[in-house]
C-alpha cells in the first residue's frame, strides 16, 4: 500500500467513525483532507489547520 493509499484509509475511517457518531466534518475539513490524500500537505499541515479552524491551542 502506498502513502496515497494509507491517507485515503485514514481519512475513510475518521469520516465513517463521525458518520457512527452522528457527527459531520465541515467543506473545510473535506477540501484539507483532499489536499492530504494528494500529499500535498503532511500531517503537521493537517492538524495545524483543523487546531486553527477550531481555534484550539497545543
Amino acid at each position: 500500500m502506498d502513502e496515497r493509499e494509507r491517507r485515503r484509509r485514514s481519512i475513510q475511517d475518521g469520516l465513517h467513525s463521525a458518520y457512527l457518531e452522528g457527527g459531520r466534518v465541515s467543506q473545510a475539513f473535506l477540501d484539507d483532507a483532499r489536499e492530504f490524500e494528494a500529499l500535498r500537505i503532511d500531517e503537521e499541515e493537517m492538524r495545524r489547520r483543523i487546531r486553527a479552524r477550531y481555534q484550539v491551542e497545543r
